[in-house]
């Protein structure tokens, strides 16, 4: 039976994730996934992919606050309750989003400490909680799935099987093998065997709080070439090229790892480190 090993949710987009024994699961992901993200001044999105040392911020949430530590020690404080009334359209590939932004201070830290990208200095917005922001409904088969500031979907599942052919595949080739965290996953569990062809399969746990439907094998970028802890680029082809020689999966020629995600369960529910989940092929 799949046994659910890790959790993580990544409160700033593109920053670094939080890992946890136990998640609190809705329609548009985990509590507080990619509830924030960093903009330019003109509200376009940013990821690693344009400034890989965002990967060296770390992210924690107490009860009241959104803390971000640099890697040089220093603290950005976003109050969770704070009160906003006005919004601002941002953009996050092809979407236009509302969301608030979260002020001059949060700016200021966040470029003094990324620096300026394109000249423009950097904001950090919040996704507007009574807003929508859905998933193709070519991937849902008749059901509905939110996400907020994650690429498109609201899940990421990936498994050890999969990073195991990985590394090997890495090692074959001469080349370093990498870590799970370079792949940013929701769920990760430990026995799925080729977990990228399996779009139509769903993950039902044993005592049916919650199930979760796989829905488009995940195509990888540069961002899997980033060193999650330093930021720093070893090699700029690895992993992707031993992934796409691999072939995990049968779509578009690409290097994929792991399964893009919808919760198919209706109501909101805890997902636990160790749960184990049935497999079921959807009809």
């Amino acid at each position: 039976m799949v046994q659910i090993t890790d959790l993580f949710i990544y409160p700033v987009k593109s920053l670094k994730g939080i890992s946890l024994n136990e998640a609190e699961t809705a329609l548009r992901g985990f509590k507080y996934d990619r509830e924030w993200m960093i903009t330019d001044s003109d509200y376009h999105f940013l990821t690693q992919r344009e400034i890989e040392a965002m990967a060296t911020i770390t992210v924690s949430i107490t009860k009241d606050l959104l803390l971000l530590e640099s890697s040089k020690g220093n603290e950005l404080k976003i109050n969770l309750n704070a009160q906003r009334k006005e919004s601002v359209q941002v953009s996050v590939w092809n979407d236009i989003c509302d969301a608030y932004d979260e002020g001059e201070a949060a700016s200021y830290w966040l470029t003094d400490e990324l620096g300026y990208w394109q000249g423009k200095t950097l904001r950090l917005v919040r996704f507007c909680s009574d807003r929508k922001r859905p998933v193709p409904t070519k991937y849902l088969h008749g059901r509905e799935a939110e996400s907020s500031f994650s690429d498109q979907f609201p899940y990421l599942i990936t498994s050890w099987d999969s990073l195991k052919k990985l590394n090997e595949g890495l090692s074959e080739n001469g080349k370093q093998e990498v870590t799970m965290a370079r792949f940013r996953p929701n769920i990760v569990v430990n026995d799925i065997a080729s977990i990228e062809n399996q779009t139509s399969l769903d993950l039902i746990s044993q005592d049916g709080n919650y199930e979760f439907g796989l829905r488009k094998p995940c195509k990888r970028c540069k961002i899997t070439t980033i060193n999650q802890d330093s930021g720093e680029i070893i090699d700029f082809k690895e992993p992707l090229t031993t992934l796409t020689s691999l072939h995990f999966s049968s779509e578009n020629y690409g290097a994929f790892f792991g399964q893009n995600a919808i919760l198919l369960s209706d109501q909101e529910c805890i997902v636990s480190v160790g749960d184990l989940l049935q497999t079921s092929m959807k009809k």
